[in-house]
């Protein structure tokens, strides 16, 4: 413990004329050493300002999409190491990945760089070793993607809570082992057309703790029954894009909107193809009447990215990213030496009934807000965003420093997916107007 005189000392040693110092000391301290510094040591109070600083807004922290990296459950990593560690030959999980990768980069829509990677477009038939190879190498970027969709949902409606859910194309149960994490749901049912598939999951099922009022039904046909109760929350996830025709994705979206008795979710790869499947599905809903979209759009009118008479899907589309931490299965399928990956998906949250109008909350304010179509240009003394807003455009906007500290922060601090609640102190700019659907 420090002592009078050595204090005393210590500021005798410290303290000079010529190169001003200060020692900082509260009444308390002033009051235990009993120092007398009226003489020499001129002292000076200093005033404490107790209004908090204020960094940004409480808005801009609602409207935040971005979570961090996702990580898979401990289950069901341990369920999937079981599953390879029981396979017979486990070089062959890595040749068949690589079929899988050449299959959906056939299908993305995208031109390739150089010729010699251009590969046909086509598709494989999920059997046993495609099952394996999917769960291995394609899951965990499916899982930390729906996971996102599934918590801003849950973020964005806080009173959603279902009892019930249907996940359609469920492969090994992904949407279901995501949705654990957020939601209490007694009763899921999960589809898929692959009879291989249905096998993974329900050897996962074993692995992956379920409460005891939590049950699965495993069913490789989609039924419809219109005396049975319809399903609170309904996913379809990276699924529309391995649909043949757009007639049977229409009547695939059609069957999953009847079952759905609240909320659906549908998503795809974050491609130029997997955008167009998912706003036209959109629209198909949005053309009965009877929905509204949550999530991305801040608006229930025709995509302006596919619609409008100036969109280049191609160039332009509508997709989001989310990081993933890579297990220990995946590094090996994939040879990786990172242990994260970035995958890319579009989406759209429906729910059944009007659009809410704007009230005092900040739920229901923020179905008007803007959402960030891509990372924001921030540039010196003003940042440049590409918005998605209400008025069913993409507007260009420009949040300049001279708008105030806080909008100035949050427009600093946002980033791609994100809600922006500010206007903009200058005049948008529209990049693509609205979109126009042809009526048959």
């Amino acid at each position: 413990m420090i002592t009078r005189q050595l204090l005393r000392q210590s500021i005798k040693r410290n303290y000079s004329v010529k190169t001003e110092r200060a020692i900082v000391l509260n009444q308390q301290q002033l009051q235990t050493f009993d120092l007398d510094l009226e003489g020499d040591f001129p002292v000076q109070e200093i005033s404490v300002d107790s209004e908090p600083v204020v960094r940004g807004s409480e808005e801009a922290s609602f409207g935040r999409k971005r979570i961090g990296c996702v990580e898979l459950p401990r289950s069901l990593i341990q369920g999937v190491d079981q599953i390879i560690e029981h396979y017979p030959d486990k070089r062959l999980i890595r040749t068949d990945s690589l079929r899988l990768f050449d299959a959906l980069r056939s299908t993305s829509g995208r031109q390739p760089q150089n010729e010699k990677e251009a590969v046909e477009p086509h598709k494989l038939t999920y059997g046993p070793r495609e099952s394996v190879a999917y769960t291995a190498s394609v899951m965990s970027g499916n899982y930390a993607a729906i996971y996102n969709v599934l918590k801003e949902l849950k973020s964005r409606v806080s009173s959603f809570n279902p009892n019930s859910m249907l996940d359609f194309g469920t492969g090994p149960g992904t949407a279901i082992w995501a949705a654990k994490q957020l939601f209490d749901v007694e009763a899921y049912t999960a589809v898929d057309l692959s009879e291989d598939m249905l096998n993974v999951a329900e050897q996962l099922e074993k692995s992956v703790k379920m409460d005891k009022c939590q049950s699965i039904e495993f069913k490789r046909y989609l039924s419809y029954n219109p005396m049975a109760p319809k399903t609170d929350l309904v996913i379809s996830a990276f699924t529309l894009g391995d649909i043949t025709s757009e007639a049977l994705q229409k009547s695939t979206v059609e069957q999953l909107w009847s079952q759905t008795g609240d909320i659906l979710v549908l998503m795809d790869r974050g491609t130029p193809v997997g955008f167009q499947n998912i706003a036209k599905a959109r629209q198909w809903i949005l053309d009965e009447q009877d929905a509204h979209v949550i999530a991305p759009c801040s608006h229930d009118k025709p995509c302006p990215m596919l619609f409008s008479a100036e969109s280049k899907p191609n160039q332009m589309w509508c997709h989001y990213s989310q990081r993933v931490q890579r297990p220990s299965f995946l590094m090996k399928t994939k040879h990786a030496k990172n242990n994260i990956e970035d995958i890319k998906y579009s989406y759209v949250i429906l729910r059944k009934g009007k659009r809410p109008s704007p009230q005092s909350d900040m739920e229901t304010q923020a179905y008007d807000w803007p959402r960030l179509i891509q990372p924001p240009l921030k540039k010196n003394k003003h940042v440049v965003l590409d918005t998605c807003s209400k008025e069913g455009e993409i507007q260009r906007m420009v949040i300049p420093k001279s708008q105030g500290k806080v909008p100035y922060r949050d427009a600093r601090k946002a980033a791609w997916g994100d809600l922006f609640p500010h206007g903009s102190k200058n005049k948008v700019v529209t990049r693509l107007s609205k979109g126009v659907v042809e009526q048959d």
